[in-house]
């Protein structure tokens, strides 16, 4: 995934704890720790140079977690918040533009009933 991918992520509809963290390390950066730790804790210790993290965020990124987050261990979400919000406005999209719920069902390997359910989804939030 990219950044342009991630550009076009709703955060407000991400889970509350990777609000959090793309708060504090941004966009990039949260989808980054999400590929590398998702689904599991992570401590976050108070020197930057006691942990591994240092060789995936930049400094600045690193002191911002540090800061906000020294001693404690952060339960990382996975990554797949990000790609299934990507995914399901993909399959909104190719819904809008003709193609069937069998078509987007074989193509995502999903149920014809949750492909009725993310286009329901998809209808609610833009009627809101």
């Amino acid at each position: 995934m990219d950044i342009n991918d991630l550009k076009q992520v709703d955060i407000s509809q991400l889970p509350h704890s990777l609000q959090r963290l793309i708060d504090c390390v941004g966009v990039e950066h949260a989808y980054r720790l999400t590929c590398l730790y998702g689904g599991r804790p992570k401590y976050i210790p108070k020197h930057p140079q006691r942990t591994a993290l240092a060789k995936s965020l930049p400094p600045e990124a690193l002191a911002r977690l540090i800061e906000r987050f020294a001693g404690l261990a952060l339960e990382i979400p996975k990554a797949d918040h990000f790609c299934r919000q990507l995914r399901n406005r993909q399959i909104h999209e190719e819904s809008s533009n003709g193609s069937s719920r069998s078509e987007l069902a074989d193509k995502y390997g999903l149920s014809l009933r949750q492909i009725g359910n993310i286009r329901r989804q998809e209808n609610l939030a833009h009627d809101a």
